[in-house]
């Protein structure tokens, strides 16, 4: 089974969000995360029986909606958890907390040709702690796909991300669906 998490509370009590030129300018966190999982879903394209979205709730109080999703997670499966992220980068998107190399080994196969970086640990300067830190009790097959964003603390104020992050984002979500079948560990 695959679990798709993206937390979909904010620290915002207003929308704001422009474009500008090739970017999302506004309170991205974690709208973009929302978005990139959205987006996969309205694909057409990950209809299959092994895939679970979760837009959970209160990530940004106490995990809640994690820990309620981490209830059914057993421990063969994969999650993956989009978010935003500070983690510098000039690539379409980041994958942090990938301490698993199976799955390591696995995403490097199946996103060839897609523009990323991917870490064991989390590099974000802005935060460390989401929703992995509940889901990797459950399954060492978790990591996390952030959405790059720049120009501040994504928390609080303004931010930056390249339409594209979004865009690709999305597709490697579906690839990763579509070709879950590659990954699957043995019992």
């Amino acid at each position: 089974m695959i679990f798709i998490s993206a937390h979909a509370d904010t620290n915002y009590k207003r929308v704001n969000l422009r474009i500008e030129g090739d970017s999302y300018v506004g309170y991205l966190d974690n709208y973009a995360g929302v978005y990139t999982a959205v987006k996969a879903f309205f694909s057409g394209e990950i209809n299959f029986d092994y895939v679970r979205i979760e837009l959970t709730p209160d990530e940004e109080i106490d995990m809640r909606g994690a820990r309620q999703v981490a209830k059914e997670v057993k421990k063969n499966d994969l999650v993956i958890v989009i978010d935003v992220t500070g983690t510098p980068t000039d690539k379409d998107f980041v994958i942090e907390k990938c301490q698993s190399h199976i799955v390591r080994k696995f995403l490097v196969k199946v996103l060839d040709g897609f523009s990323y970086d991917i870490y064991a640990d989390c590099p974000d300067p802005v935060a460390n702690e989401d929703e992995v830190d509940v889901y990797k009790h459950k399954t060492e097959y978790c990591f996390f796909l952030g959405i790059p964003c720049h120009g501040g603390d994504y928390n609080f104020e303004d931010t930056k991300c390249k339409i594209r992050s979004i865009e690709h984002a999305a597709e490697a979500v579906i690839k990763i669906c579509r070709e879950y079948d590659k990954f699957i560990p043995a019992e």
